[in-house]
């Protein structure tokens, strides 16, 4: 599905972004669909401004399972993953109307980390600009030494969105980076060691996302999903009852058991 270049883009810059590849009227019903879900878990409530931030989210909706067997989900992680790829779960994420900012970090942070290709894609829900919640990377920033190099930014995640002395700036809003504006009916894919962020955020920002990742065929990596992603070792039915979505899921279970006797030991960094 992806071209070479893509492929090259997504490889070297650890991060795509694909254009209007849903219509208006495929975006309206993903829309319902997650409102509906954000609906319910407010118990049916209207929304008072506050953040909602849920897992497993595609797994209680046929219309967002239908998204994620969809090529242009499914498809596209397969060609960014390799065969064999695997399910690692879900989101739904409402910004809540003091959310201004996410400062600047990666998923899955720290040297070892960048070994382990993992993948998420994010479908907004609301046209996204720079100074308007769009979400901002810093190219090639999945890739170790650059990662590294970069690792004030992390330490500095939860703060008040300076970026501490090391880079002479005042805020996260003035490191350097591509700030990636969307409108619905874009996708936008990154490495899950890729720096990001996002200011300027509103009430209406809410985005879908999906993440995907390698089989971990070493112990650190079964140690690091187990760490970051060790809900998905726990299947839904909902992901095993569909056969495109079985592929990707059932080797999870056995997964599940061998990260289960793992002795406990260091967490990944970050």
């Amino acid at each position: 599905m992806l071209t070479d270049k893509q492929l090259q883009h997504f490889d070297v810059f650890g991060f795509l972004c694909l254009r209007q590849i849903f219509s208006p009227e495929e975006m309206r019903e993903i829309t319902e669909a997650a409102d509906q879900l954000w609906l319910e878990d407010r118990g049916g409530e209207p929304d008072d401004g506050r953040p909602q931030s849920l897992g497993r989210f595609v797994e209680h909706s046929p219309r967002l399972l239908d998204l994620a067997e969809d090529d242009r989900i499914f498809g596209v992680a397969s060609d960014l993953l390799g065969p064999g790829f695997l399910w690692s779960g879900s989101e739904g994420n409402k910004d809540g109307a003091d959310d201004g900012e996410h400062n600047w970090h990666a998923d899955r942070p720290g040297s070892a980390e960048t070994e382990y290709r993992r993948l998420k894609m994010m479908v907004y829900l609301a046209p996204t600009t720079r100074d308007r919640g769009a979400l901002r990377v810093i190219p090639g920033s999945h890739r170790m030494p650059f990662h590294e190099w970069l690792w004030p930014l992390q330490a500095n995640h939860f703060k008040d969105g300076t970026v501490g002395d090391s880079f002479g700036l005042d805020g996260g809003e003035e490191v350097p980076c591509c700030p990636l504006e969307t409108m619905p009916g874009d996708v936008v894919y990154f490495h899950h060691s890729l720096f990001h962020s996002a200011y300027g955020k509103f009430p209406e920002r809410r985005y879908v996302a999906f993440k995907f990742v390698t089989p971990p065929d070493t112990e650190a990596k079964l140690r690091s999903m187990k760490h970051y992603a060790g809900h998905a070792f726990d299947v839904d039915p909902a992901l095993l009852a569909r056969p495109r979505l079985r592929t990707i899921t059932e080797g999870l279970l056995e997964l599940g058991e061998k990260a289960a006797a793992l002795t406990d030991g260091e967490g990944s960094q970050g």
